[in-house]
This record gives C-alpha cells, sequence and structure tokens, in this order.
C-alpha cells in the first residue's frame, strides 16, 4: 500500500521557506521602486536646474551688455521689483519652458565704490516639488574706467 508521508532525505521546498522567499522578494522590489522615484525626482530636479542655469546664463550675458551708465542699481534675490525685462527698474523675468516650466530669475546690482557694480543673478523653478535643489546663481563685477563713456 502506498504511503503519503514523503520519504526522509526527499529534498523539496516547505510553505515556511516559500514564503520568507517571498517576504525577501517583496522587500527587495520595494527597494528596486523607491529607488525608480528618486531617480525620476533627481531627473525632474537635475532638467529645472538646467533651465535655471540656462535662464540665469542668458540674463547675466544681457546685463552685461547694457552699456554701464545705464544700469540701474536695485532689485532683489528674493522677491520681485518692478516688471519683466532687463531694462531700467525691471529686476525679474518669469519664463516658460516648454517640458519644464516655469523659470523665475530674479538679479539685484548694488554699487560697490564710484565705478564699480556688484551684479548677482539668481534663477530657480517655480515648481514647488524642485524649489531651491533646481537654483542657479551668478555674481560679477562690472567696472567702468573711460571718461569718454560718463564714467566718474
Amino acid at each position: 500500500m502506498p504511503s503519503n508521508r514523503a520519504a526522509t532525505g526527499e529534498s523539496g521546498f516547505t510553505i515556511v521557506e516559500a514564503m520568507i522567499a517571498i517576504v525577501i522578494l517583496v522587500f527587495g522590489l520595494m527597494a528596486v521602486t523607491n529607488l525608480m522615484v528618486v531617480a525620476g525626482s533627481s531627473n525632474t530636479a537635475a532638467n529645472h536646474g538646467t533651465a535655471a542655469t540656462s535662464q540665469a546664463t542668458e540674463v547675466m550675458e544681457r546685463l552685461k551688455a547694457i552699456p554701464f551708465t545705464t544700469l540701474t542699481t536695485g532689485g532683489s534675490l528674493s522677491a520681485d521689483v518692478g516688471t519683466a525685462n532687463c531694462q531700467a527698474g525691471n529686476f525679474n523675468v518669469y519664463r516658460g519652458i516648454p517640458g519644464v516650466g516655469v523659470i523665475r530669475t530674479r538679479w539685484q546690482i548694488t554699487s560697490a565704490g564710484a565705478d564699480v557694480l556688484f551684479i548677482a543673478v539668481r534663477s530657480e523653478s517655480t515648481s514647488p516639488l524642485v524649489g531651491s535643489r533646481s537654483r542657479a546663481e551668478f555674481t560679477t563685477f562690472r567696472s567702468c574706467s573711460a571718461t569718454t563713456l560718463g564714467c566718474p
């Protein structure tokens, strides 16, 4: 008569071993899922940071191209001042970048002496998901030494 009992030494998985393997697999899959979420978030922040850097570079170059005697001191890196453009009295730009969102750029021009200006430009995403992780800041000094240009 056949016996339903397993022979001694017969190998195989028990239900406990299978459950332990499933638990290990679940923890591994959760770790991989978390890794993918963090990678996606970092990629988004990098895209916003690249756009902010590009925008800050463009504004800094525009400010450097404006004649020294035309530049107006003022502005703020933390609050909007005036309206948009790199014209006198305007110290902020909001630009929509396709696939990224809106990038806010602000600048501040302060006098560092009779013929020296300190220019600081800050760009960052307006998205609350990336915020300051996408910030780009540039600074430079501008000087004027030619009296024919109206320099002091």
